[in-house]
C-alpha cells in the first residue's frame, strides 16, 4: 500500500469537519505514548465528538497556537469543571492540564492492527486501564521490554 503525507494541519481540519457533522472519523494513530492500549502505526481509531466527558475517556485534545499547534489523544485521569487532567497511558509521569475547549474528539473504538474492533470501554479493557494505572512506578520498565520485543521491532523503526 502506497502512503501519503499529508499536512498536520489540513488533515485535522478536515477531521474536525467531519466531528462537528456528527459523523465519525477513522484516524490513524502514531506513536508510543498510548502503549500498551492503542499501538502507534498499527491500530487506528474510531473518533467522534466528546459530548459529555467522563475519568477514563480516550480524547483527541489540540496544544499550541490555533494553526501549528499539535494534536494528541490521551486518557481523562481527572475532571474538574472546565480543567482536565489528562495523560497518555504509554507514559509514565507527564500529565497534560487542558480547558474541555481543547477536546476535539473522544475514542469510541480502537480497531487493533486496524482491523479488529475493541471498546475501549468495557468492563474487560477498562479493568486492563485501572490496573496498569495502579503499576505506574513500574510501567517504564514494562514498557520498555515491550517496546524491545523483536515482534514490535518493526513498527519502531519505522518512526
Amino acid at each position: 500500500m502506497e502512503k501519503m503525507v499529508i499536512n498536520n494541519d489540513e488533515f485535522f481540519s478536515h477531521v474536525l469537519e467531519l466531528l462537528e457533522k456528527g459523523r465519525q472519523v477513522t484516524i490513524p494513530v502514531k506513536g508510543y505514548s498510548m502503549l500498551p492500549f492503542i499501538r502507534g502505526g498499527k491500530d487506528l481509531v474510531v473518533l467522534e465528538q466528546p459530548g459529555p466527558l467522563r475519568v477514563d475517556d480516550i480524547v483527541l485534545f489540540h496544544v499550541g497556537p490555533a494553526e501549528g499547534g499539535r494534536y494528541i489523544m490521551h486518557r481523562i485521569l481527572a475532571i474538574d469543571g472546565d480543567k482536565v487532567d489528562i495523560m497518555g497511558d504509554g507514559v509514565p509521569y507527564n500529565h497534560e492540564h487542558v480547558r474541555t475547549g481543547q477536546i476535539c474528539g473522544k475514542a469510541v473504538r480502537i480497531l487493533r492492527n486496524g482491523m479488529e474492533p475493541v471498546d475501549p470501554y468495557c468492563a474487560r479493557e477498562l479493568c486492563k486501564v485501572h490496573l496498569w494505572q495502579r503499576i505506574r512506578p513500574v510501567r517504564r520498565y514494562l514498557l520498555f521490554i515491550y517496546r524491545h520485543l523483536p515482534w514490535n521491532r518493526h513498527w519502531l523503526e519505522a518512526e
